[in-house]
């Protein structure tokens, strides 16, 4: 009969048949799978935050008992080295008697014989040895197995702690504990106490919190002093590579290692301040995770016997729903073929709903239709308005590269002659100060959309924001011949917010009005209180806002002309800056336009703050305001270099991988007077730094091989004397706040971010010089 049924149905073809669908016993076992496994998926997830956090838990109980032994170790270390002190204060040294001093010392080493003093050893500053406690006066006595250290102490005039080393005259491991003899000023001795490797056990095993851990003490070159475990197989090895590669790169850290016995374990490791040395602390892995590996089995074998007894409970509901579901398939297929569904028979409630979601079937598939065309229409306008801002951004990114590119190579070629070449320089900074801030747009876009743009709120006179931007922009309207007027409340109480980012959200509203007014128009500035709010109101006589661009006016990537017949240019991303900025300080910003050339208002609310306005605030403002024209391009490079500092005789290394950012720095820093050597990579200018000795280090940060961060780190570990001090200015393209924590963390004096213009960098450079800025007198060759 199913066959006489297709051969009258062609709708019935198109029907899955039965092995695709299931029977009602799989999907009714399926169903219980899907609610169970998210209980399941949810036990196991507590489960593993549970365990997870336990892990966190003992990690931190493993970092507080690192510093524990770490001060344990220290407290040994001082308690010798107090000891030694009293020694070297013994008269008999002063009176040279040699032999006295001998019996003293072998005294004090009787009553350390439990600290594991092995013996205790006398020498020159320059290494040669003196008297030995466990040889006799007069005896030849071996030198002693680590003499650097000798005269590491005496050079530096203060205790040391040495290496690991086999003493010469008991054999054994040992460390030597040196404190210099000071008379007069002068270091005449160094004293050592030859303290056993062993003895470090007692300091080591002051800590038991986790069950089956291993305690390595190891020294400046990543040798094993003592181990909890094996000591005396592992005494005198090396510790791991993943240990001694992490303790060279930081003081303090957890790693996954393996450890000598092959197991695989969760390290903490710390640096002792006072020797060097190093205290790793390691849990085997499966004891950190067997309580997590137990919970999930149990989570498993009770998920398995929960789906059992529902599969069984499936067997007995199927036989009860199996006859009113097949009734129901049957008037599916009857609507599918646009027959009445028929006589419903007995069952769950559900069924008889079901039927009677047949009937509202046809009419909520079409609704459904309509709604995916209208879906798909607004993703594919979306991906039209996504390629159309990509094809504006392409032509205004390429524009001013072009006048950039073409004016720099008429210059190359010399076909330009002394006003020519003066109008391509003034083309090229132009085209460039629109690059800078096409990119400065996008990057705070982005910085919108990710959520991280941070402002530095403090008090704020918003009469002095108004002013500061209206300055910035005058320029740009005068060379329109638009005449600017404002109506600033002086009795407008402050603004809580941040005076770079508000004069940001005036100075593009200014520089909206500007470029949709035409020639010999009028903008209007307005400042007012209005109840507990500020306002600022921006008016133009320009083009104004069409009524079907209006609701969409503070949109991204969205303008009101994007055809490349558009007068006006730029990305639409202003007005968005603009509505996000506002929007973070509490504030609203509204657009009104009575339609196509009646001109354009802009409103801006902002939240009144309690404190009044003080003079360092102008200050601060005025401060911001500069930088901010900086990069708004209303303030010359070019002019800049005048306001900068000489560095006549200042001795400066310029390090960076790119020629041309080498021959441009070396260039402005010569111009204003300063000698200047350059270097391709960080090796070059290692060794440049410890023989000519600048007295400011410029260093780019992205380097091939090394970076500027290993670099700076490198110089910071070198003496004083070997340029260890020198100033340091990090010169890169990483202009994040990140970025700028990364290199003062490294160990630079301070965060350039490029570009920056040749008066800010030699003012930088004097700064950290610790040279008094003074202006530039203008220089005689030409400003790069």
């Amino acid at each position: 009969m199913a066959s006489a049924d297709s051969s009258q149905d062609p709708t019935a073809h198109a029907t899955p048949p039965p092995w695709r669908l299931g029977s009602l016993r799989s999907n009714l076992i399926a169903l219980t799978v899907v609610a169970v496994v998210p209980v399941l998926g949810l036990a196991t997830y507590l489960t593993v935050a549970q365990s997870r956090a336990q892990r966190e838990a003992v990690e931190r109980g493993l970092d507080d008992t690192t510093s524990a032994l770490v001060t344990s170790v220290d407290r040994e270390l001082s308690n010798s080295i107090s000891t030694l002190k009293a020694l070297a204060a013994s008269r008999r040294l002063d009176a040279g008697d040699l032999p006295g001093f001998h019996e003293a010392a072998r005294r004090v080493l009787e009553s350390q014989a439990e600290s594991g003093w092995l013996a205790v050893q006398l020498a020159t500053p320059d290494g040669t040895p003196l008297l030995h406690t466990l040889i006799a006066p007069g005896a030849t006595i071996p030198p002693d197995p680590h003499p650097p250290s000798i005269r590491a102490t005496a050079t530096a005039a203060r205790p040391t702690i040495s290496n690991l080393f086999t003493s010469p005259v008991t054999g054994q491991p040992a460390v030597g504990v040196r404190v210099p003899v000071i008379r007069g000023g002068v270091v005449r001795y160094v004293l050592t106490a030859n303290v056993s490797a062993r003895a470090m056990a007692v300091a080591l095993a002051s800590q038991h919190d986790v069950a089956d851990r291993i305690v390595v003490l190891y020294d400046r070159g990543n040798t094993i002093i003592y181990r909890t475990v094996h000591p005396e197989l592992l005494i005198g090895t090396p510790v791991t590579p993943t240990l001694a590669e992490e303790s060279a790169r930081r003081e303090s850290g957890v790693i996954d290692d393996v450890n000598r016995e092959g197991t695989p374990v969760r390290t903490v490791f710390q640096h002792s301040r006072l020797a060097g040395w190093g205290v790793a602390v390691g849990v085997p892995r499966r004891v950190l995770y067997a309580e997590q590996r137990h919970s999930l089995w149990t989570i498993l074998a009770a998920g398995v016997g929960v789906v059992a007894i529902s599969a069984l409970l499936v067997l007995v509901i199927e036989r009860r729903v199996r006859r009113p579901i097949v009734a129901l398939t049957a008037a599916v297929q009857s609507v599918g073929r646009g027959e009445p569904p028929g006589s419903v028979v007995s069952g769950p409630r559900e069924v008889s709903e079901a039927f009677s979601a047949l009937e509202r079937a046809s009419a909520l598939l079409s609704k459904r239709h309509a709604a995916e065309a209208a879906a798909r229409a607004d993703a594919e306008a979306s991906n039209r308005a996504k390629d159309q801002f990509l094809a504006v951004l392409s032509h205004e990114l390429r524009t001013p590269l072009n006048a950039v590119y073409g004016w720099a190579r008429m210059l190359k070629v010399g076909q330009l002659d002394a006003a020519g070449s003066a109008r391509a320089l003034e083309a090229i900074e132009r085209n460039a100060n629109a690059q800078v801030q096409l990119i400065d747009d996008l990057l705070d876009v982005s910085r919108m959309i990710s959520g991280k743009m941070r402002l530095e709120v403090r008090a704020v006179d918003p009469a002095a924001v108004v002013e500061e931007a209206l300055d910035a922009v005058r320029p740009a309207a005068a060379a329109k011949d638009i005449r600017l007027h404002t109506v600033l409340d002086p009795h407008a109480k402050p603004i809580m917010g941040d005076p770079a980012r508000l004069q940001q959200v005036v100075w593009n509203l200014l520089m909206n009005a500007v470029k949709f007014t035409s020639t010999s128009g009028r903008i209007q500035v307005g400042l007012q209180r209005v109840e507990s709010h500020v306002e600022i109101v921006v008016s133009d006589t320009g083009q104004g806002i069409p009524a079907v661009v209006l609701p969409y006016i503070f949109d991204r990537f969205r303008q009101a002309d994007s055809s490349s017949a558009r007068t006006n240019t730029g990305l639409g991303l202003g007005l968005a800056i603009v509505k996000h900025l506002v929007e973070l300080h509490g504030g609203t910003v509204v657009a009104r336009s009575e339609g196509k050339g009646r001109g354009a208002t802009f409103i801006v609310s902002l939240p009144l703050a309690l404190a009044d306005v003080t003079e360092p605030m102008r200050l601060a403002l005025a401060d911001v305001t500069e930088s901010t024209r900086r990069v708004r391009g209303t303030v010359s490079p070019l002019d800049a270099i005048g306001d900068g500092a000489r560095l006549d005789g200042l001795r400066v290394l310029v390090v960076d991988d790119k020629p041309d950012a080498l021959d441009l720095s070396s260039a402005i820093l010569s111009a204003a007077g300063a000698v200047v050597k350059t270097c391709l990579s960080a090796s070059e200018g290692l060794g440049v730094l410890r023989q000519w000795r600048p007295d400011v280090l410029v260093s780019d940060i992205e380097m091939p091989g090394e970076d500027g961060y290993a670099f700076i780190r490198k110089v910071r570990a070198l003496d004083p004397e070997h340029g260890g001090t020198t100033p340091a200015v990090a010169l890169s393209a990483y202009g994040r706040t990140q970025d700028r924590m990364l290199s003062l963390t490294a160990g630079y004096s301070t965060h350039v971010p490029k570009p920056v213009d040749p008066g800010e960098f030699t003012t930088i450079v004097a700064s950290v010089a610790g040279r008094s800025p003074q202006p530039d007198a203008p220089p005689d060759g030409p400003v790069m």
